[in-house]
């Protein structure tokens, strides 16, 4: 049966909050028969803009308008290039669409609501422990929870007649790097330790205490601290964070079941909000920390301990078998052990059409003058280069990529999550990964490393390629001949040692040709040296193409050297009368300057002694003989 599918643009479902809302859109849509595509990416803990184009681009490789209904997180938006992005993308589609804690435009929205929690949150400081100095540490600028949540804690203190100081606000962004900015700040001595430290989420909230703690603070005698967000690492941190419970799950399934009540023809409100509720605890000093086992407390830390450790040992296998990879089979192998090892149905690696040849065969000034759009695009077609179903790996025929993953959109008889996430090394887009019901890339901090381990890895590999072709190039310059390509002088000493060992070792015999143009200077005279530089050329791939296996390198100005093994002088002799074929076949076709060349050889049985110089001695009068033999028939 043809299933609905829902498409989710989300970014971080390493947070809780973020992967309980996915949680809740799972369980909702697949109780209801419905296919989840989740189009995931991590951004606000990089900061280069490129790495963050590189991942946001995962939304623009779909056909949204191809889905049933679509759900975009509250912060897949906080970064303003993103919300155009998408902004512009929802433009086409004529679906349901809500936003999870943020309006767009005039779609429906469902939402906890952020003002009322954060409000009683700041009562109970002010009022139940009657404090007045109160720090503030904001969370994203243009996020409408945070916004909310700001907005509380000024109204509180306004209404309670606390002065609004703004060195007792910083600005946060939800992630480590901002909560800890804001400790420094805090710290900076300019004025005393508040009495409490009001944080937009959790995260800020563990950061900062566990920052203050460090160097000599006590909480909550000292300061006390609340999150947002009621995350597992609040509950288990110590202390525990006293913090706001949001109801994230309940969310995800709210905002599912509206997109299937309007698709059925239901009049929906706009606008939908879930009441969150406060959580005191050790934090603020309303719970006192349980000290009934120590000995349950240590195996508590333990268990953390080895949890920590077997992560750690996986991030570093990880980023090992990556930094290993010589080449895309290296690439391939390492992504192919690793998948059996995490816990999914169905995985697949899709690349863009030309993956390779846009990797390793361009050089390095094509690259770089790619355009962005070039970058960042997919291609019509992508490529599944790895595809794992079941427990073993399978052959899968490429698709259109606006579909994503094709199979969405056949006949199923199970619904399935589909995660996507982006394959890619800074902007430069290689394609996408789909995982399909797997745990594996929700709240996983492993996940986020793998994957920036696997682009760094692409871009490793093609500047391995680079330097490589770089090197060729540089040794080619040293032994090839600039004009002709085909071997100089170095290059020639370099083949004859090789090929006089060759001789030697399997007793077989070399055959070395002296080959001189005929009336060069005289060409150059009459026709110019451009006409003389082409004579040359055409020269040297006229004698080359006719001896494939052998080596022909120009040994002066309109000198030439043919070497290689021979077996008899038929064998020489039948060569030279395809070049001299192939001679007049070129003179045809051209009108004054005419190719002609005189040779000479000999076939040679190779001792130690043999020198290049003796070689060229023995043929050079044979080619002389030839020489003045067209002179006197041309008197």
């Amino acid at each position: 049966m043809r299933r609905r599918n829902i498409a989710v643009l989300m970014t971080a479902a390493d947070s809780e909050s973020q992967a309980d809302e996915l949680r809740g859109i799972e369980e909702y849509a697949k109780s209801h028969g419905c296919n989840i595509a989740v189009f995931l990416w991590f951004t606000g803990a990089f900061e280069t803009k490129k790495h963050n184009l590189g991942e946001a681009n995962i939304v623009n490789l779909p056909d949204l308008k191809l889905f049933d209904g679509i759900i975009v997180v509250a912060n897949a938006l906080h970064i303003e290039e993103n919300r155009e992005m998408i902004e512009k993308l929802l433009e086409e589609v004529t679906c349901p669409v809500i936003g999870i804690g943020c309006k767009i435009g005039d779609h429906y929205m469902v939402r906890t609501d952020n003002y009322t929690a954060m409000r009683e949150l700041v009562e109970h400081f002010v009022l139940e422990h009657k404090l007045t100095d109160i720090h503030f540490v904001k969370g994203i600028e243009g996020n409408e929870d945070a916004e909310a949540r700001f907005r509380a804690y000024v109204d509180v203190l306004e209404e309670n007649n606390i002065p609004i100081i703004q060195k007792r606000i910083s600005d946060g962004d939800f992630y480590i790097t901002g909560a800890e900015k804001a400790a420094m700040e805090i710290m900076d001595g300019v004025l005393p330790l508040p009495q409490a430290i009001i944080c937009a989420n959790d995260v800020t909230a563990i950061t900062i205490s566990d920052i203050l703690m460090k160097n000599g603070y006590r909480v909550p005698e000292d300061v006390m601290i609340s999150g947002y967000d009621y995350s597992i690492e609040a509950q288990n941190h110590n202390p525990r964070i006293t913090s706001v419970r949001s109801r994230f799950r309940d969310i995800g399934k709210r905002a599912c079941e509206i997109i299937l009540n309007v698709l059925d023809g239901q009049e929906m409100p706009k606008d939908n909000y879930l009441p969150d509720e406060i959580v005191l605890d050790e934090s603020c000093g309303c719970v006192k920390r349980e000290s009934d086992s120590p000995a349950s407390d240590i195996r508590s830390e333990h268990g953390e301990d080895i949890s920590k450790r077997i992560i750690i040992h996986q991030l570093i296998m990880t980023e090992k078998n990556f930094a290993e990879c010589q080449n895309l089979e290296d690439w391939v192998e390492a992504i192919r052990d690793f998948i059996p090892k995490v816990d999914v149905t169905e995985f697949y690696c899709c690349v863009n059409e030309g993956f390779e040849d846009r990797l390793f065969e361009m050089d390095v000034m094509e690259q770089e003058e790619m355009t962005l759009a070039q970058r960042v695009s997919y291609t019509p077609y992508v490529h599944p280069i790895l595809a794992y179903k079941h427990g073993n790996f399978i052959d899968k025929k490429p698709f259109r990529s606006k579909y994503a993953f094709d199979e969405m959109f056949q006949d199923s008889d199970t619904c399935k999550m589909y995660v996507f996430s982006p394959l890619h090394y800074l902007e430069r887009t290689f394609g996408y990964f789909v995982f399909v019901d797997s745990d594996f890339t929700i709240a996983n901090q492993l996940y986020i490393s793998w994957l920036i381990s696997v682009g760094n890895a692409v871009e490793n590999i093609r500047k391995q390629r680079m330097l490589q072709n770089a090197m060729k190039r540089l040794g080619d310059m040293y032994v090839r001949d600039p004009l002709t390509g085909v071997y100089n002088r170095f290059g020639l000493d370099r083949y004859f040692s090789e090929i006089k060992q060759k001789c030697m070792i399997s007793r077989i015999r070399m055959q070395f040709s002296f080959a001189d143009l005929d009336n060069l200077k005289s060409i150059n005279d009459i026709y110019g040296h451009e006409v003389g530089d082409e004579i040359i050329s055409a020269a040297a791939r006229i004698l080359q193409e006719e001896a494939p296996k052998g080596c022909v390198a120009r040994y002066g100005g309109d000198e030439f050297v043919v070497l290689g093994t021979a077996i008899d002088r038929e064998e020489v002799e039948a060569y030279w009368s395809r070049v001299q074929r192939r001679i007049d076949a070129y003179n045809g076709l051209r009108t004054g300057a005419k190719l002609s060349l005189s040779y000479g050889y000999n076939i040679f049985e190779v001792e130690g002694k043999t020198s290049l110089d003796d070689c060229i001695l023995v043929v050079d009068r044979t080619m002389y003989e030839q020489k003045r033999a067209k002179k006197s028939r041309n008197n």
